[in-house]
């Protein structure tokens, strides 16, 4: 299952992204760079929590 991967300033959805481990996506709506990392290589999938985490801005 994919997850929404949205901006943490402005709230476009940039992606929708499946388990990674590392990503980087500017925006091209407000410019901000978000930038999402795995806590573990060895966490459990989101869609198994039923978590949705939103990517967030570097600051």
């Amino acid at each position: 299952m994919l997850n929404d991967c949205r901006c943490g300033k402005c709230n476009k959805l940039l992606a929708r992204v499946g388990e990674l481990t590392e990503l980087q996506i500017k925006c091209s709506r407000c410019g901000t760079l978000n930038h999402v990392k795995a806590l573990s290589l060895e966490s459990t999938p989101l869609s198994v929590t039923g978590t949705d985490k939103p990517c967030y801005p570097i600051l």
